[in-house]
């Protein structure tokens, strides 16, 4: 019986299998990704979780405050990107 891989030439069907060997590890590489991702989703949604908790306990507009004081520790002893200290 004769199927349409007789008529390929050799070099079309090499590729063929380099193609049906890749497939196998790309859908791993795949599986792992979507893994990740999940992954990263759960820790986002954790962190916002844990955040809102926070607001609800301590509220917002202390949480807002803080963060701005804490900003401006950060701009006063962090270094500029020329790498001189804002001090001097």
């Amino acid at each position: 019986m004769t199927t349409i891989f007789d008529a390929m030439p050799l070099k079309i069907l090499e590729e063929l299998e380099r193609i049906e060997t890749t497939i196998p590890d790309v859908e791993r590489r795949v599986f792992l990704l979507q893994a990740d991702a999940q992954d990263l989703r759960l820790r986002h949604d954790e962190i916002i979780a844990s955040w809102t908790a926070r607001a609800e306990r301590k509220g917002l507009e202390n949480l807002v405050a803080e963060r701005r004081r804490q900003d401006a520790i950060a701009w006063i002893s962090d270094s500029l990107p020329s790498r001189i200290p804002s001090e001097y």
